[in-house]
């Protein structure tokens, strides 16, 4: 009997350890497999210098259950509807070193379909999107110049390129001039 114990016991023992070693592994697979965009995010949010905004789907469940007679909130709460987050960093200014062009050189860019940009002599803006299943599920926003003015908007959920024009116009937030540029396509 002792004997039949003592191999239950080493058979437990294994099994713990092989658990430990999958539960070890599988961290470390997950810590790997961060994007680009949240290895920049984790990199400089709450760092002096930079301000980061992240609005939760839960936030726009929040706010499409106020009942208004506004058109102008209809709209907003219809075109948030299929947004599961929208993520915001903005670099504060000279003091602080530029994220933009790090972003843009990390990204794997074969994920992500050029939608526009926009180059001037000292800025860069990025308009890229991830497609899966014929849904646009990514949608970035990346500013990058010399000016201490990087940003970085990313939005996650079902999204359609109107949808975001306007909730551009309706959230007052870094960067977001730029995705009014959808509105004035042909």
């Amino acid at each position: 009997m002792n004997v039949e114990r003592t191999r239950k016991k080493k058979k437990i023992n294994i099994m713990k350890k092989l658990l430990v070693s999958i539960v070890l592994i599988a961290g470390m697979l997950t810590v790997n497999a961060q994007s680009p965009v949240d290895k920049i995010f984790n990199k400089y949010a709450g760092q002096d210098g930079y301000t980061t905004v992240v609005i939760n789907s839960f936030m726009f469940k929040l706010m499409a259950s106020i009942e208004t007679n506004d058109p102008d909130y209809e709209d907003f709460k219809k075109a948030s509807a299929g947004i599961e987050s929208i993520r915001i960093l903005a670099q504060d200014g000279h003091g602080s070193v530029g994220f933009g062009r790090e972003l843009i050189e990390s990204l794997p860019r074969k994920e992500y379909e050029e939608l526009m940009v926009v180059k001037e002599s000292d800025e860069e803006v990025l308009f890229l999107a991830r497609e899966e299943g014929g849904v646009i599920t990514e949608f970035l926003l990346v500013v990058s110049g010399e000016d201490g003015d990087d940003a970085l908007i990313v939005f996650t959920g079902n999204i359609d390129l109107e949808s975001i024009a306007s909730l551009s116009q309706g959230l007052d937030l870094p960067a977001m001039e730029n995705l009014g540029d959808f509105d004035e396509r042909p």
